[in-house]
Order: C-alpha cells, then structure tokens, then sequence
C-alpha cells in the first residue's frame, strides 16, 4: 500500500471531509478523492459512506485506521532509530583479510577501533584475496584489505600498504647464486613451496617471474600450501624455498629458523588494498574503520 494514500485516508478519517483533509495535507479534494479510490480498489471493499456533505467511515474503514495509526507509529520510530544510527557509531562490521593482512596488519586495526567505537560488534573472517574480494562483492563481507586490487568493477580498491615479497630457504641449503648468467634456470630447478592460486602472494610471485622470461608452467611445486606461516614453517622443516611476505618472514628471518635467499633480478614489490563495494552505503561503522584506514 502507498503511504501517501493511507495518509490522506487517515486524514479524512479524522477529519471526516475529503476537503478539510486536503486543506490540511496541502492536496487537492480531487487527489484526496483518487487516493481514497485507489485504496478502495486495492482493497475490493469501500471505505467510506458519501451522504451528501457528510461522511463516515465503513466498517472495513475502521478496521483500516486502527491499522493505519499503528503503521504511521512504527514509521515514525523507524525514522528515528536510522537518524540515530546516522550519528551513533553502531551495529555490525564483517572485516576480511587476506592471509598476511589478517594476521599482520588488521589485528592492530581493530584494537584502535574498538577502543575508538565499542559499541560495534566486529567479525574478523580470513581467506585468500580473492575469496575475500568476492564476499565483499557479494555483500557477506564489508570491507577487506587484500594483497591485489579487486578484480571486480563494482569493487573500489584502495591503496593501503606497501610490501614485498623475499625469498627464503631453508638454512642447510647450499648458498645459491641467483644473480648473473644463467640465474634464471638455477632459480626454477629449486624446490618450490608455493601458495595457492588466487593468494595476492602467488599472483605476486607469477607477475615477477613473468617480467624475468619464466613461465609458472616450468615450476614443479613440491607443496601447495594455503597460508604464509604453513609454508614458513615447511621451508624451516627442509622441504624447499618459498616467496612470502616481508611481514612474514621477519621473525623467522631474525630467529634463524631460514635464510633469505638474494635474487636483484626479481622485483617482487606490492601493495595491500582496501577494499569495500562502490555502490553501497557506507554506513558510519564502516566509514569510520575506512577512516582509521586513513582511505576517507
């Protein structure tokens, strides 16, 4: 049913004049007429009885208006919880991140944002990148941080962090020398632990060794492993060489537990991405983490 016909029947009600009612609601006698007809069609039934100037509500019209008054009061609380929600920082806020944002990076994120907005309930989900980017795609997801932008046109991806990826090996590896003639074909004869397709470290991985002639095709992986810590932890256990994050890396790095290996011919430079729906309300407890963001 049309609000506006309900009001202007509501008014006549009250009112019992179809030109009274349409005095105080700045209408014609003629709209307040036709709102009342549509209704009435809609509904199969008559609202009102005309006796010449005078008119009275049917039975079905009573029924409709204690109907009507409690309609206009939920309407007028559900204005009042959304102006609300506009100034109070509220509600729910489903975070995703990719495997190094979700451990590295949005942890720190949500401590200054709780502290900042504690009355938002916060759901941290993790996945790929490109899992990730498709639940923000789909809605399930509000907003993300990823290893690459989004390859979705309804997506806005924003850059947020920069990183880079380093090679490690284990530390009973003989050192390898991946730097003049012939590098190439040394680097793609190691025994690679790799992550999976859709990983931004994978794709990462695939745009470096593309600008460098070699073809992900000429790579036998031993392992495909889905998470940065699963393959730090197989390369500490001797099962090959891998190419994580930095952020990842670094404590197995300053502990010993493998060694970086030194390849100046791979460029393997990226950035981390914000990531929420171009075309969706950005309402304040996503606004405000895009905020801590420092994206808006």
């Amino acid at each position: 049913m049309d609000v506006r016909r309900l009001h202007a029947f509501a008014k006549v009600y009250e009112l019992r004049s179809f030109s009274r009612a349409g005095d105080e609601l700045l209408l014609s006698q003629p709209t307040i007429s036709a709102h009342i007809a549509a209704l009435e069609d809609e509904l199969d039934t008559q609202l009102f009885d005309r006796l010449g100037r005078t008119v009275l509500p049917t039975q079905a019209g009573d029924v409709l208006y204690r109907y009507c008054t409690t309609i206009f009061t939920q309407l007028d609380h559900a204005k009042a919880d959304i102006m609300a929600l506009s100034k109070r920082v509220a509600g729910e806020l489903v975070i995703g991140g990719s495997t190094i944002p979700a451990h590295y990076i949005i942890p720190r994120l949500i401590a200054r944002y709780a502290a900042a907005y504690p009355e938002v309930r916060l759901d941290l989900t993790g996945g790929d990148t490109s899992e990730i980017a498709q639940k923000v795609a789909e809605g399930t997801v509000h907003v993300g941080i990823i290893g690459a932008p989004a390859p979705y046109p309804e997506l806005v991806s924003l850059p947020y962090l920069d990183d880079a990826l380093v090679l490690v090996a284990p530390t009973s590896l003989a050192p390898i020398r991946l730097d003049g003639p012939g590098w190439q074909d040394r680097l793609v004869q190691l025994p690679w632990i790799m992550r999976e397709q859709g990983s931004g470290t994978r794709q990462t991985l695939d745009a470096a060794l593309a600008k460098v002639g070699i073809e992900m095709r000429s790579i036998a992986p031993v392992l495909i492993v889905h998470t940065s810590l699963a393959v730090l932890e197989c390369v500490e256990a001797g099962l090959g060489v891998a190419a994580v994050s930095t952020l990842a890396a670094r404590s197995y790095l300053e502990r010993g537990g493998v060694a970086a290996l030194d390849a100046p011919g791979l460029d393997m430079r990226r950035s981390f991405y914000v990531v929420h729906h171009g075309k969706r309300y950005l309402f304040p407890a996503l606004r405000f983490f895009l905020k801590i963001c420092g994206c808006v």
